[in-house]
Parts: C-alpha cells; sequence; structure tokens
C-alpha cells in the first residue's frame, strides 16, 4: 500500500516549486535585458539558466508525485542536482561577465539566491525520505564493491590538462567554461570507455569524474584508473549528486583526491582544480629533479665506475659522509703495477696508440683488479695502484691482492695480442705487493676530494714494485704472514730499500694455491753460450743516475732478455745496471736489473730496457745448436 505524502514533505514540495518558479521569472527578465545582437552570447548563457530552471519545475512535480505513491526519490536527486549546477554555473559565469552596472545584475543575484534556497529545500526533503537512509541503496551497493586502496601520487606527465567525464553535455560546457577561464585545456569524455580511451591517448594532469555513468559507474571507474600503474599518479576529482559523507569517504580512500557535491559551486571548483594542479606542477619539478639526480648518479657511475669499485661508488653516492675529509687506520694490501721501459715505449709510438694502448691495459687489469675486491685508487701515469680491505674491510685482502696479481701476468699476453692486431709494441708488467696498516679515505681539498691510502706501508708497496722486471710479482714477507692461502716462490731475496731500517724480504710468487689455484708459466729458461765472451760495459744506475765507474764484463750466455755476465763489479741483487756494447756504441745501450749469482760468481741479469734492440744484437754471438 503506498504510503500518503507527508504534511512537512507536502510543505518543502510548495517551496521547491516556489524558489523553481522564482527563478524561472528572473531569468526571463535576464534574457530580456541582453536583446542587444553584441550581447548575443550572454543572452544564450541566459536562456540555458531559463530552460534549467523550467526543468526544475518539472523535476519537482515528478518528485511530489514519487512521494505520494510513496517512493524514494534518490534516483531523481542526481539529475535535480545537475539542473541546479546548470543554473547557478551560467548565473555565475554572467555574474563575473556582464558590465557593472547592468540591469540585468538584480535578477542574476535574485537567481542565486533562489538556488541556495532551492538546494537547501532539497537538502532537508532528502533527510525525511526513509528509503535513503536504509541499510542499503543502489549508490551504497555500488560503494560496498570497492575495496579500500590508497592512493598513489607519483610522477605524472607534464602539462596541464583537464579530462571532464560527464554524461550531461550541458554540465560538460558549463564546467569546461569555467576551466577554460583559467586557461587550463579541457578534453571531454561521456562514458566510462570514452574516458578510458582519452587516457590511453592524452597526457592528462586532472579527471573531474561524474559518479553516474551510462557504462561504467564512476566508483568502478575510479578504481579502474587507480589500479593501473601508469594512471594511478593522476588526481581525481568526484562530482557527485549524492551528498552522503560515507559516500565522500569511500571514494577518497578509493584514491580520489577530492569530492565535490553538485551543483559545483564556480569558485571551489577552480580553487580544488587550481590547488591540484598547483601540487602537480611541484611533483614534476620534484621528479625532473630526481631524474636529473638520478642521470647525475649514473653519468658518475658510468664514468668513474671503470676506476672506482661499487663499494666506493656506494660510499661517494649514498654515504650522509662519503665525501667528508678524513681517514682512518685500517690494515690493507697495496698492489702496485708498472709497465716495463714504458717512458721508451711512448717515446716510439704516436700519443693516439699510446693512450690506446694504456686504455686497453687498464681495462683489462682494472676488471681483475675489481672481481678480487680491489678498489683502484688512481692510475699513475702507465701505473696502477690498488687497495684490498679499503673501503670494505676484507679479512682475506692480502690473498686476493696475490691471486689479483699473478691473474694479472697471465693476462699479459691476451693485452699483446689486442697490441700486435693494432700494430702497438708488446708490454711487460712488474708488481710489488706489500701489506699492513695505512691511513684511507677522502684526503684533499673542499675544491677536490679523492678516497685515496697514505703511509709507510705504500711507500714500501712502491718500493717493491721498483725492484721488479716484466712478468714477476714481488711480495713482502708481510703479505705472506697475513695469506691463508699457500704461496709459492722462485726464491727469496733480501734488498735495501729506502724508509726501511733492516734489509727487506721479498718473495718472487709464482703460484698460489687453493681456492685460487693460479701459477704463471715457468720462466726459467736455459741459457745459450755465446760462440765467444762479448765485451760489455757495466754502470750501476743509482736512483735517476749513473755511477762514474764503469765496470768490464764478459756475456758468456744468454736466452732473450736473461743474460750471465763475469764482471770485475761487486753488485747486489736486484740492483739496475747500464749495459753498453763497445762495439757498437750508445745504439746498443740497454738497462738490465740484477737477479743474482751463480755458484761461479756470475751475475744473472735481466733486461729490462731497449730488449728487443739487445736481443738482435746478440744473436750474431749465438752458438748454434748442432
Amino acid at each position: 500500500m503506498a504510503k500518503a505524502i507527508t504534511s512537512q514533505q507536502d510543505h518543502l514540495c510548495q517551496s521547491l516549486h516556489g524558489a523553481a518558479k522564482q527563478i524561472i521569472e528572473h531569468a526571463t527578465e535576464v534574457v530580456r535585458h541582453f536583446d542587444d545582437r553584441q550581447q548575443l552570447e550572454h543572452r544564450e548563457d541566459a536562456g540555458r539558466v531559463l530552460d534549467a530552471g523550467r526543468d526544475l519545475q518539472v523535476f519537482v512535480r515528478d518528485l511530489a508525485q514519487m512521494l505520494e505513491r510513496g517512493e524514494s526519490f534518490a534516483s531523481l536527486r542526481h539529475d535535480i542536482r545537475n539542473t541546479v549546477g546548470l543554473v547557478s554555473g551560467y548565473a555565475e559565469i554572467l555574474e563575473d561577465e556582464v558590465a557593472h552596472p547592468s540591469p540585468a545584475m538584480n535578477d542574476l543575484k535574485a537567481i542565486l539566491k533562489h538556488t541556495e534556497h532551492f538546494l537547501a529545500t532539497l537538502d532537508a526533503l532528502s533527510a525525511l525520505d526513509t528509503e535513503l537512509s536504509a541499510d542499503s541503496s543502489p549508490v551504497e551497493d555500488l560503494i560496498n564493491s570497492l575495496n579500500a586502496t590508497a592512493a598513489s601520487r607519483t610522477e605524472a606527465t607534464f602539462g596541464r590538462k583537464v579530462l571532464l567525464v560527464d554524461d550531461n553535455d550541458s554540465n560538460r560546457e558549463l564546467v569546461g567554461l569555467q576551466l577554460n577561464r583559467l586557461g587550463i585545456e579541457v578534453a571531454e569524455a561521456r562514458t566510462g570507455n570514452e574516458a578510458l580511451a582519452a587516457l590511453a591517448t592524452k597526457s592528462i594532469d586532472l579527471v573531474l569524474l561524474d559518479l553516474i555513468l551510462p557504462d561504467i559507474n564512476g566508483y568502478d571507474l575510479l578504481r579502474r584508473i587507480k589500479q593501473d600503474k601508469n594512471w594511478r599518479h593522476l588526481a581525481i576529482i568526484i562530482i557527485s549528486g549524492v551528498k552522503d559523507e560515507q559516500s565522500a569517504l569511500r571514494c577518497l580512500e578509493a584514491g580520489a583526491s577530492d569530492y565535490i557535491v553538485k551543483p559545483v559551486n564556480a569558485t571551489l571548483l577552480r580553487a580544488r582544480v587550481g590547488a591540484l594542479l598547483e601540487r602537480k606542477v611541484w611533483e614534476d619539478k620534484e621528479s625532473a629533479y630526481l631524474s636529473n639526480l638520478e642521470a647525475s648518479y649514473d653519468f658518475i657511475r658510468k664514468v668513474f665506475g671503470r676506476y672506482l669499485s661499487n663499494d666506493v661508488m656506494q660510499r661517494l653516492l649514498y654515504d650522509g659522509d662519503g665525501l667528508t675529509l678524513g681517514g682512518e687506520r685500517r690494515e690493507v694490501s697495496i698492489l702496485l703495477a708498472d709497465i716495463r721501459s714504458f717512458s721508451v715505449i711512448s717515446q716510439q709510438i704516436s700519443p693516439e696508440d699510446c693512450v690506446r694502448l694504456l686504455n686497453n691495459y687498464f681495462a683489462v687489469m682494472t676488471d681483475i683488479i675489481m672481481s678480487y675486491q680491489g678498489t683502484v685508487d688512481e692510475f699513475i701515469g702507465d701505473g696502477i695502484l690498488a687497495i684490498f680491505g679499503a673501503p670494505v674491510n676484507d679479512e682475506l685482502h692480502s690473498d686476493h691482492a696475490v691471486a689479483c696479481a699473478l691473474e694479472m701476468q697471465r693476462a699479459v699476453p691476451m693485452v699483446n695480442a689486442f697490441n700486435r692486431e693494432n700494430g702497438l709494441p708488446d708490454i711487460d708488467i712488474g708488481i710489488g705487493i706489500n701489506s699492513g696498516a695505512v691511513v684511507v679515505g677522502n684526503v684533499g681539498s673542499e675544491l677536490r676530494t679523492k678516497y685515496g691510502v697514505v703511509g709507510h706501508n705504500v711507500n714500501i708497496a712502491s718500493r717493491i714494485e721498483s725492484c721488479t722486471v716484466g712478468g714477476q710479482v714481488l711480495a713482502s714477507a708481510e703479505t705472506l704472514q697475513h695469506m691463508r692461502a699457500t704461496a709459492q716462490w722462485r726464491k727469496m731475496l733480501e734488498v735495501d730499500v729506502k724508509g726501511a731500517s733492516d734489509p727487506l724480504k721479498i718473495y718472487d710468487l709464482t703460484a698460489i694455491g687453493e681456492p685460487y689455484s693460479i701459477s704463471l708459466p715457468n720462466a726459467e729458461r736455459e741459457l745459450v753460450p755465446t760462440t765467444t765472451p762479448v765485451e760489455l760495459e757495466v754502470r750501476l744506475l743509482q736512483g735517476e743516475r749513473l755511477s762514474q765507474n764503469v765496470g768490464t764484463g764478459l756475456l758468456v750466455a744468454f736466452n732473450g732478455r736473461d743474460l750471465l755476465i763475469e764482471l770485475d763489479l761487486t753488485l747486489c741483487a736486484l740492483e739496475e745496471v747500464q749495459l753498453c756494447l763497445p762495439s757498437v756504441g750508445e745504439e746498443s745501450i740497454a738497462y738490465a736489473r740484477v737477479m743474482g749469482m751463480d755458484e761461479q760468481q756470475r751475475y744473472h741479469v735481466t733486461l729490462t730496457s731497449s730488449i728487443g734492440k739487445m736481443r738482435s744484437l746478440l744473436d750474431q754471438y749465438r752458438e748454434k745448436s748442432p
């Protein structure tokens, strides 16, 4: 049985009818005021207000009939609010644009006043609609179908473009006009599917979304947008005819940025759209800053990552004290590698070829160093200084340094294969290793800083390296004492080096045991006697200066760069000497290092520079094999 309309509901319906009638009357007057051709655009807007007022009158009649039948008018309320929005929206536009004073101004203010009264009366009538507050309604059913998701505001595409989703042509036209006046570009969609298509093809910064659409309801569309990784960053303002706190809360929980109840107040709309777009501008700036910062980090990693390990890069880029000047004492192993006779090589090839040779050599050796947890501290000309055990502690720093050095020597043939393919000379390298306490950290000035290592043990490593010949790895006793793996060596030598009070024990390494199992090829070569002893002039090299004393020696056997000499001078192991064939003169000058003596007090020396020239001169004295 139908429930009769109550006296209070009837009174409110009469009030609605009266407000609509007043809107129509004042709108008719506004249309009459704009009879000039120059005011045609204003006349069209006034006509829209009049038409919307007449629609309100029809809606009020339908609403009263529904109440008389005992039905809820919830389904009609959305359309009523849309229509009220048209009245107030176009009236506000006219109020802003018409000349002051104007005969139409008083009528426009009256229209806005009666519109407010109409809305207040509609809200009061809605509160009496018992079915609206029932446990379930069509709108509530839609809301309950959503799972609340946290809105995620992330990087957005550039531009100020708003997508307006509403199936009502008049609403789209009105809101679009209000946004255009702010200089905002508006893209329109009448349905949910049109909205999805627009999002897929256009750069959208903000979405104005009506909840009632003909195909996909606004709640489901909101959910789909927020679940898409490409769109979830979008700010979405819900425009609803449902004035309900729960509806607004659920929409906000589902990812909406704001919730506006129809009819849309133009000032409120402009304020909220402007605030969200301003936030979008700052989000874009932040995103651009982060992108530039990441690009800078990538650049640093690409450029300096060739020389620094990932550990150092991590500290420089992300640690708060990564660039702070200062250091700490640390137990490390220091490796120095140097190309033998590079000064001579660099004078024999072009600068471009010199750089190409070094770049290939450094690239191969740097990869090996980093594979053994080492850090390339710096390139010193043709030399490499590497640290093991810093910046990250490494209990096996001595093992890693030795294994790395042996692997580097094994890689020299590969480097020389590249050199020969590119018309470059072969090279040999010598490597020295020392272990002990040093100071590691950032050294330099506020303008220029480098992560480095300093201390007495670094100097000792340099002295050890200076004692090497090509293909040799020399390590201090301290390095071997720190090792856990087993090292093998050809011989142990004691040498006096600058900075050490006692003779320094160094080992000519040939292999390291498990788990590395790396060994150098056998360097022992049987010396071939000369057909007749070859006279040599021998001068001791003291630092950068040659001794004035010239010794006379006889070359009695050789093989490649290894020579056996009888000499009237007294030499110590690892001292450097200059050799010269008196019969040839200065063109035959070469340098060599003393490697030891045999049982007949003859010196074993190894050529360190001008090897090819001296070798070719001596070949004529080689004893022929039978």
